[in-house]
């Protein structure tokens, strides 16, 4: 995905995430030596930082950030990563930020030991904590990220899949972690058990909208614009937001239509005059337009857990924050239907 790094209006986020590629490349010289220059290219590679920058956001610190928001942003940067590979691989994707999945390096089998070698030294490094809390959200959080990846490959080709069921997937596999990152920025920082229960929250309702703007990608955004493999939902038979949409409005001819053509294993087998059929259908039922209502539903929604925090502070570096979020929805709305099913 080729969106660019959040941005907070009040924190000093570039001196922070100095602080954090240096603690990050640090940690990463622990490892084995085998595995270290493989985990080494992987987690220096760039990326957004996401989950870093909310642990930072939720901690009241700006120039001089403490060494347990930095350390608990390279535990849960680590979990993320794990996750990636894992997921280049089920996704048999071919690229990730610009380079070579690690799969497609070391081979799908290494590079899943590679994923859960990074799990085991995420939780090694939470358990340095004088307190175990962090290592048990962190514990927490990858179990539910993996239960809701599996939970939606196990539903690979379901076409009757519900909106409900697909945001409970996202609401596990993305997210927890930010959940996780929001919550332990909060707890490290000192503050009450109200305050860490409502940063969670809108850790999970961020996480939503983030999994949907990342699904729109998939789907609709060309693969010269992208630093990852698009369409890989579609060709692995993942069912996602647009999809769901599609099969609500379309008729039942359509349905079946629809139904032939995701149920081919090898989607590369399908003519052009089917992918432009598919494409058709959803310029027909306008199914991009109506994933753009329902992220911006979601994030309005978002914005109202915002208004929930009595500091003011903090709720004005969580609107600058979503808003920044909000203004990557001007990439999403210049994307086409002309690209879904791009393989």
């Amino acid at each position: 995905m080729c969106p660019t790094a959040f941005q907070l209006p009040t924190v000093n986020t570039s001196s922070f995430i100095n602080l954090f590629e240096s603690r990050l490349a640090d940690s990463l010289l622990e490892l084995d030596q085998e595995v270290r220059p493989y985990a080494q290219s992987a987690a220096l590679a760039g990326g957004k930082r996401i989950r870093p920058q909310l642990v930072h956001l939720f901690s009241n610190s700006e120039d001089d950030p403490p060494d347990p928001i930095i350390d608990a942003s390279v535990v849960l940067e680590l979990v993320h990563l794990a996750t990636l590979i894992h997921d280049d691989i089920l996704d048999e994707a071919q690229m990730r930020r610009k380079l070579p999945a690690m799969h497609q390096e070391i081979g799908a089998h290494s590079a899943l030991l590679l994923g859960d070698a990074l799990f085991g030294y995420a939780l090694e490094l939470a358990s340095r904590f004088p307190t175990t809390k962090v290592c048990a959200v962190v514990a927490e959080a990858t179990r539910k990220t993996c239960s809701g990846e599996i939970r939606q490959t196990f539903a690979r080709g379901r076409t009757n899949l519900s909106l409900d069921e697909y945001v409970g997937f996202i609401n596990d596999k993305t997210g927890e972690l930010f959940k996780a990152s929001c919550e332990l920025g909060a707890y490290l920082s000192g503050a009450n058990d109200s305050l860490i229960e409502q940063a969670g929250k809108f850790g999970l309702c961020l996480g939503i909208s983030y999994q949907v703007y990342d699904d729109l990608i998939d789907a609709f955004m060309p693969q010269d614009k992208s630093d990852k493999t698009v369409g890989a939902d579609w060709s692995t038979g993942k069912f996602t937001l647009p999809m769901i949409f599609l099969y609500e409005e379309a008729t039942d001819g359509e349905i079946n239509e629809l139904n032939e053509l995701f149920q081919t294993k090898d989607k590369k087998e399908l003519s052009d005059s089917s992918h432009f059929r598919v494409l058709e259908l959803l310029n027909k039922y306008h199914v991009l337009n109506r994933s753009i209502e329902f992220l911006d539903q979601h994030l309005a929604y978002t914005k109202s857990v915002i208004d929930g925090f009595s500091d003011e502070s903090l709720r004005f570096r969580l609107i600058g924050f979503l808003n920044n979020f909000s203004d990557k929805l001007s990439l999403v709305r210049t994307l086409k239907t002309s690209n879904f099913l791009a393989v």
